[in-house]
């Protein structure tokens, strides 16, 4: 892989966006053209059109597995085939036979509208990267295990059933992310690696797109629509967060969520169509296969929506075209409920694996056990900027409250918000955390709409100077949040989660070209969860760039059988605590079978002078603070303690 990702040639980055062209548009937009029947501007047809690809291949990918069918390059190509001619042959037959005739200033203002969703969509992708600049390879723990099943996806040629040999267990996980991240790998030719970063960081650039058009589609307003997208984009500290635990999957699944509730929506008025019903079908079957958290996100709309219809039939009240009632809500649950059938059989196989987990239970606002989570809790919302910033949209929510017109938005807002103290309901394995992270959602929709709200209030005031004044005082506002927000994220990854620096990169062509393929490798760890244990430096990554190992696989390990998980827990605990080339050291090499050391200067337990004066442990590599050491072949248990 490059040692800089970023800095690659124009014909690379021209394949790439091809590549996540081909991936993201295409499969959507062929179906999305018989599916459309309300206007909608091109910004809000691209954010569809992504929408319907990942679910349409996360649907292929559970197909496949399901029949035994490899994706071949041949069989990806003709999809694609198929999806340019039924967008081609869709798009002349909806072709409007006559056209109204437009003056100049209406191809004007489409032209203008264009170039603006245009320079903000790029913008938000540039800026997603850009915030990644820093990394080699995706960063923290969950970004190996993104990497191994995309690898695998690819060795396979669909979704696998085991990620054997690199970890012995069985595939129990949402996959939608990783096998549309295969095939753009696969496409594109970057590495696993950096195909898991760059197009990981893509996909957290579109959270704004379906922003965008949750909002234009819920309120009809280019203005509200874009400072939501723009806010998400840019001020809020997440999504953008995300890339320094490697969160690609929620951010997949937060690209779906907000088309979702869109389509939810419009099934649950009474004007519904039934192609309207298949988009919540496809939309929801694809939420389901990509992150269970924007699942249950999504489960809770539906319930708000259903509650909503059935509460206005029983107070009576008067339906309109825009509200629902019974019927059409109840339609609304049956058509989401027909997605999560379609995905099912994954589910059910989640469900064998972490249905033990799962169960609900109250934790006591009496118990002051939850403090130092709840100061976690205020840590994720922040800093400070992000603190004012949610201050600002719980304003829009009051707001939004009182005049109307978005309150189920806004209780949907609430019910994220009151899942996130850490006292009160658990719905685990699920945590307060989980729910934190994703409150920019609903706080960005909120803010938005305070903002735009307020400042069409403030155009009804009958002065001309105090009118202009209240625009300029919301639109700086508007412009400084923005604009604050970014320049406070420009960095936002944090060191401690950057496993692999440009001196691991070297270190790893050097291991590729001096040991052999079977080579095993001792690391330093520490433990990140109850029960799971991780890697602290570029070693981590040996297995998957190399395709050596280490005594501690991706930590999907824990997926595999009980006997096995113990003893690499308990290798990885006894490696977390050496610190001297002593007894215990000795002894995990020779239970381990290790034959090589590898060793970050300043990273975990073990550090590089413990091992320069060890006995028959010799250095054979040192660059940038990556020390390499070999164990001698011939080195007997005997002459180990002795």
């Amino acid at each position: 892989m490059p040692a800089d990702w970023w800095m690659v040639s124009a014909e690379q980055v021209g394949w790439s966006a091809l590549s996540a062209g081909l991936i993201l548009l295409l499969p959507g937009a062929g179906v999305l053209i018989w599916l459309a029947r309300r206007p909608m501007d091109w910004l809000e047809w691209l954010a569809e059109a992504v929408g319907l690809s990942l679910s349409l291949t996360a649907l292929l990918g559970l197909a496949g597995f399901l029949a035994h069918i490899r994706f071949t390059p041949a069989l990806i190509f003709g999809l694609l085939a198929i999806s340019l001619l039924s967008l081609t042959v869709g798009g002349l037959l909806r072709l409007p036979l006559k056209r109204q005739p437009s003056g100049w200033r209406h191809w004007l203002g489409l032209a203008a509208g264009l170039a603006a969703g245009l320079a903000g969509l790029a913008a938000a992708l540039y800026w997603r990267w850009f915030q990644a600049r820093e990394l080699h390879v995706p960063a923290w723990v969950d970004s190996l295990h993104h990497t191994l099943i995309v690898q695998k996806i690819l060795e396979s040629g669909g979704v696998p059933a085991s990620l054997a040999p690199q970890v012995n267990a069985d595939l129990a996980y949402h996959f939608g992310f990783h096998l549309v991240t295969a095939w753009f790998v696969w496409l594109s030719g970057w590495d696993a690696p950096a195909g898991v970063l760059v197009f990981g960081q893509a996909l957290n650039g579109l959270i704004a797109l379906s922003v965008y058009r949750l909002a234009k589609g819920w309120w009809g307003d280019w203005k509200r629509a874009a400072l939501a997208a723009l806010l998400v984009a840019f001020a809020f500290q997440m999504p953008a967060y995300y890339v320094t635990w490697g969160r690609y999957t929620l951010s997949a699944g937060l690209v779906l969520l907000p088309l979702a509730m869109l389509a939810v929506e419009r099934v649950a008025r009474p004007s519904s169509r039934n192609a309207e019903r298949i988009h919540v079908v496809l939309l929801t079957a694809g939420v389901a296969l990509t992150h269970l958290t924007a699942l249950l996100l999504l489960a809770f709309w539906v319930a708000l929506v259903l509650a909503e219809g059935l509460l206005r039939r029983w107070r009576g009240r008067p339906t309109s075209a825009d509200a629902p009632d019974r019927r059409s809500a109840l339609t609304a649950a049956l058509s989401a409920a027909g997605g999560v059938l379609l995905a099912a059989p994954w589910l059910w196989r989640i469900w064998r694996q972490f249905g033990e987990s799962a169960s609900v239970w109250l934790v006591s606002p009496l118990d002051g056990g939850q403090a130092e989570y709840w100061n976690y809790i205020l840590y994720l919302l922040g800093p400070r900027y992000s603190h004012i910033l949610f201050a600002a949209a719980g304003l829009g929510l009051v707001w939004t409250l009182i005049q109307g017109g978005a309150r189920r938005l806004a209780a949907w807002g609430l019910v994220i918000a009151l899942l996130m103290l850490p006292w009160g309901l658990r719905l685990n394995p699920i945590r307060p955390d989980h729910m934190a992270i994703v409150l920019f959602l609903p706080a960005a929709l909120l803010l938005a709409n305070g903002l735009v709200g307020l400042g069409e209030h403030v155009e009804r005031v009958p002065w001309r100077f105090v009118r202009l004044a209240g625009q300029g005082v919301l639109l700086a506002a508007a412009l400084s949040m923005i604009g604050w927000g970014g320049w406070q994220s420009r960095s936002v990854i944090n060191p401690e989660t950057v496993f692999v620096s440009r001196a691991d990169l070297q270190a790893f062509d050097w291991i590729r070209q001096n040991t052999p393929p079977d080579a095993r490798f001792l690391i330093n760890t520490t433990q990140w969860m109850t029960g799971v244990f991780r890697g602290v430096d570029g070693g981590y990554w040996l297995p998957l760039i190399t395709g050596r190992q280490t005594l501690l696989p991706p930590a999907l390990y824990t997926l595999g059988k009980a006997g096995e998980v113990q003893r690499i827990n308990d290798w990885a605990e006894r490696a977390s605590r050496l610190s001297a080339c002593d007894e215990a050291f000795r002894s995990l090499v020779q239970e381990s079978g290790a034959a090589y050391v590898y060793l970050r200067e300043g990273r975990g337990s073990l550090q590089p002078n413990a091992l320069l004066n060890c006995a028959d442990v010799v250095l054979i590599y040192r660059r940038g603070g990556v020390f390499i050491f070999e164990i001698k072949p011939q080195l007997s248990r005997s002459k180990m303690f002795n």
